[in-house]
């Protein structure tokens, strides 16, 4: 059974100073240690624009994605939020959910920034 290291998303996540509200948009910059490979930025571009969390009985998609970028060892993911829980942090489960993504392939997470438009 191989060997995972589990990022900690508190220990690499930059959070933005403002508050996050309906119709922000925002920029979300992964930094990685090792090369992303292609099929993993692939599959990165389509959790980003379909990423969705259950709530109430239903699956709510809170991020519309505006752009997206790559190069060997980062991405960036444009973003818009077309709806706002005030139970629930969606951006940081979105992270999370990401950074869960890369180290199950063993990418190590250096940096998580994100960047209000």
């Amino acid at each position: 059974m191989a060997n995972y290291e589990w990022d900690d998303l508190n220990e690499i996540y930059v959070p933005p100073e403002q508050a996050i509200s309906k119709g922000t948009s925002l920029t979300v910059q992964i930094s990685c240690m090792k090369p992303i490979g292609t099929l993993n930025v692939q599959i990165l571009e389509s959790f980003f624009g379909s990423w969705t969390y259950p709530h109430g009985g239903k699956y709510i998609k809170p991020f519309k994605l505006l752009e997206f970028t790559s190069d060997e060892t980062w991405l960036s993911a444009k973003v818009s939020l077309i709806t706002k829980s005030k139970e629930v942090d969606e951006l940081k489960m979105l992270l999370q959910d990401v950074l869960h993504f890369l180290n199950s392939d063993h990418i190590k997470v250096s940096r998580i920034d994100v960047t209000l438009l």
